[in-house]
């Protein structure tokens, strides 16, 4: 029975996100009494399409085979380090930035071992990537997703926002690899084969009905059930292995934000933060370094019709600290799994390098809003 007990402790305090979460339904439902209505029924549909889609193409081996057979045509430090932050770029915008961090910072660290690549400021640079990256689509982060979902917003009007904010980024990631000094690389990892070809297929081809309904082509309920035969005929255990805390996470932060919003003197508070599309993007940018960019933008949105502040705010907030993004998170744990000795080291480079290109970011659009 203890044991029992400690392991259920461990589920609920073991994910930070899922944590805050947690206790922010449960202290405002003291104060609220939750309806079914706060909760966005098409963002946790799509989430989960989106998951079972990716953890496939990951489980047969797609995503690393693609990632290493690029990286063994680099020749030197600073153009490997170049090649991983575009693979993980590209990836994050299709995949997630979590998964890109998952896939990348393993072959990362496999290369330090076999060449003894120093390895802390490129996982660093590549993790801003993850979190830069996936700002470029709305599949890219949780975030994205209920931006695009909760605004109603267009493909183009998406992308009239997330284009320059995406090639600003790359430029200013390609730039800080040139700090690294092209020392030659003799190693080569070895390929691991894409197993289940015609799984992998199935997968890709069930993401383009995903997609459609995403963009509100197809209606999501009807792509859900047809996604989840799919999935069942092709490989139901597959159903078993998706992250359904983070789904969790999600109806448990729709539950506060509505419980929020029927709190008048909480709602009033927010709300004042709201009344300008600076004052959104600089609340965003300042809550997602406490409580991470999802929760924050899904506490802001209701508050506000300035889409676009709040996208640049959530996704530019995932740089700073470590826990303004989920993927920052899973970088920082799987380099200290390998290295825990080094452990202050990659914090110090990841808080160095996050400020200034949080800093640098953060000028940039804050001018762009001001003239709008």
């Amino acid at each position: 029975m203890v044991g029992i007990w400690k392991k259920f402790l461990h589920e609920i305090t073991g994910h930070a996100l899922f944590s805050i979460s947690l206790t922010a339904a449960v202290v405002t439902s003291f104060f609220n009494i939750p309806r079914w209505g706060y909760i966005d029924v098409k963002v946790l549909v799509c989430l989960f399409e989106l998951m079972l889609i990716v953890k496939a193409l990951e489980e047969y081996g797609l995503l690393g085979h693609v990632a290493v057979k690029i990286v063994n045509c680099c020749k030197n430090e600073r153009r490997l380090t170049a090649a991983l932050c575009v693979i993980t770029f590209l990836l994050s915008m299709f995949t997630t930035n979590d998964v890109a961090v998952l896939t990348i910072v393993p072959i990362l660290v496999a290369i330090s071992r076999t060449c003894g690549l120093s390895v802390t400021f490129p996982c660093v640079l590549t993790t801003i990537a993850a979190n830069l990256g996936s700002s470029a689509t709305p599949i890219g982060n949780p975030q994205n997703l209920y931006i695009f979902s909760f605004y109603k917003m267009s493909p183009v009007s998406f992308f009239r926002e997330s284009v320059p904010l995406c090639l600003v980024s790359l430029l200013l990631l390609m730039a800080s690899t040139l700090f690294i000094r092209p020392k030659k690389i003799r190693a080569e990892l070895s390929i691991a084969p894409v197993t289940e070809k015609k799984r992998v297929a199935a997968f890709l081809l069930l993401s383009v009905p995903v997609i459609v309904g995403i963009f509100g082509l197809i209606p999501y309920a009807i792509t859900f059930v047809f996604v989840l035969l799919a999935a069942i005929i092709i490989n139901r255990s597959m159903l078993r292995k998706l992250d359904y805390r983070l789904l969790l996470t999600f109806l448990l932060l729709f539950v506060a934000v509505g419980n929020i919003s029927h709190i008048p003197v909480l709602k009033e508070q927010i709300a004042a933060l709201e009344t300008t599309p600076l004052k959104t993007y600089v609340s965003a940018l300042f809550l997602s370094q406490i409580i991470s960019n999802v929760p924050s933008t899904v506490m802001l949105a209701p508050f506000t019709v300035y889409a676009y502040a709040l996208f640049y705010g959530a996704n530019i907030g995932g740089l700073g600290t470590p826990i303004a993004s989920l993927a920052s998170v899973i970088a920082f744990s799987l380099f200290y799994q390998v290295f825990p000795h080094k452990k202050l080291q990659f914090i110090g480079t990841f808080l160095l390098c996050n400020v200034i290109m949080l800093f640098v970011l953060s000028v940039v659009f804050a001018s762009v809003l001001v003239q709008v």
